[in-house]
This record gives structure tokens, C-alpha cells and sequence, in this order.
């Protein structure tokens, strides 16, 4: 598992914003193979809106309002396409955990079937992590408090019995090939048959191997497209297996609605 979180690092659609408004912070060492960031994001007045794209991740957010020390607890599932959502308003702010999408089902109650694209009360998930951690969040502690608090918690929830060794090499393999892995391939490598996925990557994950390896590409493109100076359309065509630079276009526009030059323009913001 601390393998796969030393090769693929996933991102949002702002991988350089920091401000008052939005900042991450990483885990401790301990929980780095599992947590991906904490963040947090706040607005001072109005309302804050944010493109959340696919990152290939599972959250856990607390929305705060400090004013009336209330605070909910969500859980967002494996999103597989962008979309824009209220981060924060003048009122409140959030607070979030995010796990990798091989990670979350560790400190789970239960597993992520049917959870795609869509939002879930916290304690359907993480109803100990939520009584734990929501009473402190509303004291106007600082950031990192709260994330040392949060550490804490997690260092006593992981429940490593849940880990999947059939899932990781299946993960592995996805990982190592920038192409869209196929089903067949998936099977040849992991000895496992088409359902056994299906019902794998669907109960640890919250989605089919094939949609999750389509996500993977679409991260990946993405990263080299923010980090990449020289990055050029038709190699990343031949390089993650499209058919044409039409093919990749319409294919990361899908995910993220918006060109790569309108993403990276509003990245580098």
C-alpha cells in the first residue's frame, strides 16, 4: 500500500492554491500511505465556489459553523466527473479528510457499494471517527489542531484486516500502465475473473475496475498536463492509448468540463 501512495500523487483542479480561503496539509508519516491531505476552506463573506474534478479520492468533510458551534458530517464518494460545488460561505467553513480511494474502506463501518458520484451522512461510514472528531471542531482551533486531533482518531481506526491484497495488485497494475487497463488484462494479472473484480473494486472502492482505470487516465493526463513544461497533445495521445488528440479532448473535457488549456489557465491562478 505505501508503495502505490509513493507513485501516484492525485490532484485537484487547483494543485498551488493556498490562501486564507483554502489550504492542505499532509498527514503525518504514519498516515501518509492512507490519508492523501487534510484541508480546510473558508470564505469571508458570500459564498466560495470550487471545480471539484475527479481526484480519484473518498472525503470526509465537516461543514463548521462557528457561530452556532454546530457542526455535520459528510462522506462524498468516488467522483466521476467535475462539477462545481460551494466550498464555504460567510458563515462557515469545512473541514475535510481526504483518503485514497483504496484507503477509505479501512477505517470504514462499512463498505462503498452504490456510493459513486454521491454524498452520505457521515455516520453511515465513520459514525466513531464523526463522535470523535466533530465535538472539537467547532472551538475556533486552529488548522493544525485540528489535524493533529484528526490524526490521532485515524491512528486508532485503521483496520488493516480490511486490505485487499487482490485489490492492490490490481491497483498496481492500473498504475503502471498509463493506457486504460482493460478487463482482460486486469484478469490475466490479478488470476481473478471478471465478477470477482466488479465486486471488489465496487465494495472497497465504490466503483467498477474499468470506470476506476478510465479515472486513473484521465489523473494522470491531467498531472502531466500541470506539470509538464513540454507537454505536448499528440505524445499524450499515443502515451495513454487514445485514438486521436479529438479522442483525448473530448475525453478530458468529459471529466473535468473544460479544455486542457481553460483547466491549466485556471490553475495557475
Amino acid at each position: 500500500m505505501k508503495r502505490l501512495t509513493e507513485m501516484y500523487h492525485p490532484i485537484t483542479s487547483t494543485p498551488f492554491m493556498c490562501s486564507n480561503e483554502y489550504r492542505e496539509i499532509l498527514p503525518c508519516k504514519s498516515l501518509k500511505p492512507y490519508v492523501r491531505c487534510f484541508w480546510e476552506a473558508s470564505a469571508d463573506s458570500n459564498t466560495m465556489q470550487r471545480l471539484v474534478i475527479p481526484d480519484t479520492c473518498i472525503d470526509i468533510i465537516f461543514s463548521i459553523n462557528n457561530l452556532e458551534n454546530k457542526c455535520n458530517g459528510f462522506v462524498c464518494g468516488i467522483d466521476e466527473y467535475a462539477h462545481n460545488s460551494n466550498i464555504a460561505d460567510g458563515s462557515s467553513i469545512k473541514f475535510g479528510i481526504r483518503f485514497y480511494a483504496w484507503t477509505a474502506i479501512l477505517f470504514s463501518e462499512r463498505n462503498f457499494i452504490g456510493t459513486k458520484n454521491s454524498a452520505f451522512c457521515a455516520d453511515e461510514f465513520y459514525s466513531y471517527i464523526r463522535k470523535q472528531l466533530e465535538p472539537v471542531l467547532p472551538q475556533n482551533v486552529t488548522l493544525d489542531k485540528k489535524v493533529k486531533f484528526a490524526e490521532s482518531i485515524l491512528l486508532k481506526n485503521i483496520n488493516e484486516s480490511r486490505m485487499n491484497n487482490n485489490l492492490m495488485n490490481a491497483l498496481y497494475f492500473i498504475m503502471t500502465s498509463p493506457k486504460r487497463t482493460s478487463i482482460a488484462e486486469l484478469c490475466s494479472y490479478t488470476s481473478l475473473s471478471e465478477r470477482s473484480l466488479e465486486r471488489l473494486f465496487n465494495s472497497n472502492i465504490g466503483i467498477s475496475p474499468k470506470s476506476f482505470s478510465s479515472l486513473m487516465r484521465y489523473q494522470m493526463l491531467w498531472q502531466e498536463i500541470i506539470y509538464n513544461q513540454n507537454f505536448n497533445i499528440l505524445d499524450a495521445v499515443l502515451k495513454y492509448g487514445y485514438y486521436d488528440q479529438s479522442h483525448l479532448l473530448n475525453d478530458f473535457k468529459s471529466r473535468h468540463l473544460l479544455t486542457p488549456s481553460e483547466a491549466l489557465s485556471i490553475a495557475k491562478k
